[in-house]
């Protein structure tokens, strides 16, 4: 099964919707870093002492696999608002409610979910309107 969700890929719009994902997040947690943190319950001194930057390089190896089997999934021929409904589904469905669980169990802050799933539905939307346009 997976071997065939992978067999027609377009690797070039994989890497390009792959991008994207990673431009999105940046913007994202760079307009809205200091609500994130605080909801989070990081200071900017607990990120800048204990932040590996290696996890820039691991998130976008995530967000690949993310939008590689978006686009399996999704197949070859797709409309963009077929697209942008696979995204929404995607980044609400599957990751902002699995992240609201772990959050509940954690015990983190109710607004955070907004902030990460915020971020996964866009740029799953986003990435998909992308992977489907070329």
């Amino acid at each position: 099964m997976i071997s065939n969700l992978l067999s027609n890929l377009d690797w070039l719009a994989v890497l390009v919707a792959a991008v994207a994902y990673f431009v999105i997040g940046a913007a994202w947690y760079g307009v809205l870093g200091k609500g994130w943190m605080e909801a989070a319950g990081l200071s900017k001194d607990q990120i800048n002492n204990n932040f590996n930057k290696a996890i820039y390089g691991v998130t976008f190896i995530i967000e690949f696999v993310i939008v590689a089997f978006m686009g399996g999934l999704m197949g070859q021929e797709i409309s963009t608002g077929d697209a942008i409904q696979f995204g929404l589904v995607v980044g609400l469905v599957f990751s902002g409610l699995t992240t609201w669980i772990h959050y509940l169990y954690n015990m983190r802050a109710k607004n955070l979910i907004f902030y990460d799933a915020g971020y996964t539905t866009i740029a799953s939307i986003v990435a998909a309107v992308i992977y489907a346009s070329m």
